[in-house]
């Protein structure tokens, strides 16, 4: 295995080792095909990935990608946006709710 996928709903995965454009990368029972290098520790694309859709690691949202990704894609800063903000946002919202903070 060369990529790790730590959660069934992630749709990237980290390489455990640099990967070159063209080779094959194993990821549970799915073999992908690099779409362009990707530095070890650097996440690939499981499947497509629309502009605007969640980047998904570890079974969370991390980011938006910016653009589409392919399947096979580095996914990096270069295609995502950050959602920092706006995860702490609705989490800050959330908690308050559940203690009753905000109505």
């Amino acid at each position: 295995m060369r990529a790790l996928q730590v959660d069934i709903n992630d749709n990237v995965a980290v390489v455990a080792q640099a990967v070159a454009e063209g080779e094959k990368v194993c990821v549970n029972d799915l073999e992908i095909t690099a779409a362009g290098n990707i530095p070890i520790g650097h996440k690939i694309a499981l499947c497509d990935i629309p502009a605007g859709e969640m980047v998904v690691k570890y079974g969370v949202p991390i980011g938006r990608a910016n653009m589409d990704i392919k399947k096979g894609s580095h996914v990096h800063t270069q295609n995502t946006e950050d959602i920092t903000t706006q995860l702490c946002q609705e989490y800050a919202k959330a908690f308050k709710k559940k203690v009753g903070a905000e109505k």
